[in-house]
Formats: structure tokens, sequence, C-alpha cells
């Protein structure tokens, strides 16, 4: 909630930000209460807090416009939203400030996942007694989309203007041949070619600043573009398309969609045919596709891959598609780290539980298609928790870590190592050649495990139990093999046999 002195400065900066912006109703509304004008005015309003971009406050509006209600946008930050990298946003401040503009034009991501241009005007605000930043956003998606169609069709254009301005020289020139007699037509005839000719330097003017501001668009969101003719293969690449790929336009000639082909990643272009088919028969309206291109270094760079089709034939075939290339390596980088940090346990650097079950259901996939065979261990230590609760936390920590590296250690590249929790770890051993290898990897682990250790200026003595189960001998699905491991690893504690597989268990129970 806003303080009272806080609520004040708020409604005040408001109203003289908005003021300028609002029709005369919603100028009106500058007098009603913080709820009544912030909540309920028809502008998109967002409150941020400069330092994070967090999304502290936002009105019904701003749901409306976002889809997302204000309890999700509060819990938002406005990276979540602009699809400007921190570059790009700093590129298009560069830009505002150099056209001594107050306002920047960014991409928001919706809820439903479109991205729409908009124009985004801050003003600096007292929040509860704290900085922040009022943001009134407006859409002006359309505003691009007609920018859009007015370059394509800028050479037409020219064409058209050139083809009129011939067509009235010709008619000049005949008209020449009657001036001694036709003084008045002739006078009228200047004024018809000088209007036309006014007119064709005001639609040059015009196309040049559309064609500038185009420019000034594309560089603020440092995109590649690309234009392509379905029918003969024809491509058009800008300067930024070659760049992101190290490369200037120059070396990458003769241009050909056989360009875009040669560098793009073989799993990757069945999966962008997939989806261009998809958009020339109609069933898709646009072509989104993530994929990844040859650098120029020999590393692979993610790219986001978009475009359209503009022109059709009579018969309804593709006939001009264009669109854009952004650079996202480093988003699937930060999702990559994001993904494999919710993978791990935090203390040994090993898998953890979650990982563990996905790669135990994964084994079981491919041993159940392929007909093979994988074990899996489960593993706990005897005397944790004495060296635990005697010499502290830091050293059991201390002492979790060593296992798991010597565990580690004992095991093969592609085999999965896990701590389970607490004390208890697993291994996953996939596409062995016998059981006995199986056995001597555990016997392996047991011995390193029960050598003595200082962790910490302590000496350390412990030892480790092991039991093993092994897939499909053992069990028919995830569950009943790590249920069988488990028995079989606490018969080797209860009886000092250090390891156990699960057929020596049922062998022990059944005597």
């Amino acid at each position: 909630m806003l303080t009272k002195f806080g609520e004040i400065l708020l409604k005040t900066a408001m109203i003289v930000f908005l003021s300028w912006l609002a029709t005369p109703a919603q100028a009106e509304q500058a007098s009603l209460s913080y709820d009544q004008f912030f909540l309920r005015h028809s502008a998109t309003m967002i409150l941020i807090d400069p330092d994070t971009g967090s999304i502290l406050d936002a009105n019904n509006a701003a749901a409306d416009f976002y889809g997302f209600d204000r309890d999700t946008l509060r819990r938002m930050s406005i990276q979540n939203i602009n699809q400007l990298t921190a570059e790009q946003v700093e590129a298009e401040r560069q830009l505002a400030k150099a056209e001594h503009r107050n306002f920047f034009i960014f991409r928001h991501k919706l809820a439903d996942g479109t991205v729409r241009s908009v124009e985004v005007h801050s003003t600096p605000v007292d929040y509860d007694g704290r900085k922040a930043l009022l943001s009134v956003v407006h859409d002006i998606s359309d505003d691009r989309q007609r920018e859009q169609e007015l370059w394509h069709y800028k050479n037409r254009l020219e064409e058209m203007v050139d083809s009129k301005s011939a067509e009235l020289s010709s008619a000049y020139n005949a008209r020449n041949q009657w001036m001694l007699g036709l003084v008045g037509t002739l006078g009228l005839s200047l004024v018809v070619v000088s209007f036309l000719l006014l007119e064709r330097h005001t639609a040059h003017k015009r196309l040049r600043s559309s064609e500038q501001r185009l420019r000034e668009i594309i560089f603020g969101t440092n995109v590649g573009t690309w234009e392509c003719n379905v029918q003969t293969g024809e491509v058009v690449y800008n300067e930024r398309w070659a760049e992101i790929l190290g490369y200037s336009l120059a070396e990458l000639q003769p241009l050909s969609r056989q360009t875009w082909y040669r560098l793009t990643h073989p799993d990757d272009v069945e999966k962008s045919e997939q989806k261009l088919a998809e958009v020339f028969s109609g069933a898709r309206e646009a072509y989104d596709n993530e994929i990844r291109m040859r650098h120029k270094e020999g590393r692979w760079v993610w790219v986001l891959d978009r475009g359209r089709v503009v022109e059709w034939t009579k018969d309804g075939k593709p006939l001009r598609m264009s669109g854009t290339h952004s650079d996202i390596t480093r988003l699937k980088k930060t999702e990559e780290a994001v993904r494999r940090l919710a993978m791990t346990d935090h203390l040994t650097g090993l898998s953890n539980r979650a990982h563990f079950s996905q790669s135990l259901a994964e084994n079981v996939a491919i041993a159940d298609r392929d007909n093979r065979k994988f074990a899996l261990m489960m593993l706990d230590l005897d005397t944790f928790k004495p060296v635990n609760d005697s010499h502290g936390h830091p050293v059991g920590d201390a002492l979790l870590q060593a296992v798991a590296s010597t565990i580690k250690r004992c095991t093969r590249e592609g085999d999965v190592v896990t701590r389970i929790g607490g004390d208890e770890f697993a291994v996953i051993i996939g596409d062995y050649a016998e059981e006995k290898d199986v056995l001597a990897c555990a016997t392996r682990i047991y011995r390193e495990v029960s050598r003595p250790m200082e962790i910490k200026g302590k000496d350390i003595n412990i030892s480790i139990s092991i039991g093993v189960s092994f897939y499909p001998d053992d069990a028919d699905d995830a569950k009943s093999l790590i249920t069988h491991a488990d028995q079989a690893m606490y018969e080797a504690k209860k009886s000092g046999s250090n390891v156990l597989t699960y057929e020596a268990y049922r062998m022990r129970v059944a005597s």
C-alpha cells in the first residue's frame, strides 16, 4: 500500500505526466482518487522499480493489454515482457536521446505469446518512499505494419511516379509544336507539370523519411532482415544478417536460398521446412522457429527466424516472403544454465532427485525399445550421522562433497551419479558388458569411500552400503527397480556385506 505522502506524490506526478497524453475525459479523471485514477484509467500504465526492473503495480488497462491479471504482473519484471536484450534497450535509449524524443520504442510480449511494438513514456515518481518509474504504454504495432508495407512498395511507387512524369513530359513536348498559337495552353501545362513535379518531390520525401525510420527501427532492434522469392529462390539479406554469423555480405556471394540451407544445422532444416509448409498451406499465419546456424569461426549460433508471406500469386501460391533473424545465443545459454541448475544438487554438484527420476525413466524407455539392460545402485553412508553430530554440519557437508567426488571418480563419464538426499546416493549404469563389471564398479566405490579421510583437519572413517538391481532382470518398471535396489542395500547394511545384488537378497530371504 502507498503511504499517504507517497500517494500524494504519485498522484501529482501522474497528473502532470499524463495530462498532455489524456483525452478531455481522461483529464477529468486526474482529480479522482488513486484507485479511480490509476487503476481505472483507460491508458495502459505500470510502475517499475528502476534498479531491478520489478513491476511494482499495474492498472486494469495493463492487465487487459498484456493478458495477465494484476497479481501476476506484480510478480513479474519488465524483462519478462520486454523482448529486447539489454544491448538493444541501451541502443534504443541512445537513439531516443540523439533524436531528442521523450519516449522509447520496445517490443513487449503478451500472455498469449504475441509480440507487440509499443511506445513507452516514463517519468520518475515517489512510490512508497522509494523511486519508481511510471510508464504509460501505447500499442503502435499497426503503425509499424503500415511502415513495413510502405517500405516494401516504395520501389513500385517510384516506378509509377516516373511513368507519370514521362507521360507528362511527352505531352509537354507535343504541346511545344503549338507553342506560338497556344500560349495560354502552355501556361496551364506548366502549372500542371509544376504541380505534378511538386507532388513527386513530396512523395520521394515521404518515402525517404519512411525508409530512414525503417532503418532506425532495424538498427534499434539489432536484427538481420531477409526477403525471399519463394518461386525462384532469389534472396536479399541485410548486412546485419551476415554479421550475426561473423561474415560480411560480400563473403557470402553469390546469395541464394541455398546460402541459408548451407549454414543451417541439418536437424533444424527439416523442422523449418515443416513449419514453412504449414504457412504456405494457410494452416499457420506466420513462420517462427529457433534454429542453429554455423558461425564463421565454426561454432553454432542460435537464431530466432521469423517471417510472413507478403505477396501471393493469383492462383494462391506464396510469391514473396520477408522476415528477420535475431541472435538468441545468449538467451539459449541462459536457459541451459537454468535447466542445469534445476537438475543439480547444490551441495555436491551431482544430479538431483528430479534429474535422477527423468534419467531413470529415459533409461527404462531405451532399454524397452532397444532390448538393452542397465543397472541401478542405491548407496547409503553407514556412520554419517555420528560424524555430523560430533564434528558439526560444515564437516558433514565437506564429507558429503568428498564422497560425491569419490563416487563420480569411480564411475564412467556417461553414468548418472545422483545425491538422492541426506547421505543417500544413486548411480545409473547404462550399457554395461556383464553384471560382474557393475559389481566391480560397486566394489571400487566401497573400497575408495571406506579409506580414512581428512576433512577440515578431522580424521574421518566412514563406510558405505550398496544395493544393486538390474533392468529388466530384477524389475519391469522404474519404481520396482528402485525398491529392489533399496532392499538389497538395507540387507547389505544389516548383514555387513557392503555390496549386495537384489538376486542375492532374494536368496537370503528365501533361505
